[in-house]
């Protein structure tokens, strides 16, 4: 692994235990789906880093009333149910959202996540999610042409955190450069 466990914590100024106990599960899902690459490597640094400062899977703050507002049967994210919006609110290393999501890689990833939402805090899990979602978006490609707007673009939808993913991918791209 080109980055270790220490530089990753340095960098995003995340317990190192965390990173330690996480990164290899990250680095293990994305190896078995053959999307590895030190590229690859930096996209999820940078994209775990900027959904989380403590380099683990996390769920969405807020409160259940939010989550009512900004997510009960909105139907694009399959939330179609009374308590769709709270029971499917983010949760991961980067967020599966949405009763949908939560299906779709449940069956992928092999666990009930509809059933038992909060398996996707699990990080072994959370990693698995990760990895299919970086290879259904096209992450790694983009990764791999540098094309760093174009993966936070696929991996967050937009560009909101920006300013956090750039700081994260500028030391990680040095030490990138170095290490090839």
């Amino acid at each position: 692994m080109p980055f270790t466990a220490d530089t990753i914590a340095t960098i995003l100024h995340a317990p190192l235990a965390n990173v330690e106990a996480h990164w290899p599960l990250v680095v293990e899902a994305l190896q078995s789906l053959e999307i590895h690459s030190s590229a690859v490597e930096v996209a999820a640094i940078a994209s775990i880093g900027s959904e989380s400062y403590v380099f683990a899977p996390e769920k969405e703050a807020g409160t259940d009333a939010y989550f009512r507002r900004m997510y009960e049967f909105d139907r694009s994210l399959g939330n179609l149910e009374p308590g769709d919006g709270v029971k499917y609110c983010g949760r991961g290393f980067v967020p599966v959202l949405g009763r949908s999501e939560y299906a779709r890689f449940g069956k992928l990833v092999g666990a009930d996540l509809v059933a038992q939402p909060e398996l996707a805090l699990d990080p072994r899990i959370a990693a698995k999610i990760l990895a299919y979602d970086f290879m259904l978006k096209g992450v790694p490609k983009a990764a791999a042409e540098d094309d760093w707007v174009k993966v936070r673009r696929l991996v967050h939808g937009d560009l909101s955190g920006w300013k956090r993913f750039n700081g994260i991918l500028i030391p990680l791209l040095k030490l990138h450069l170095k290490i090839q």
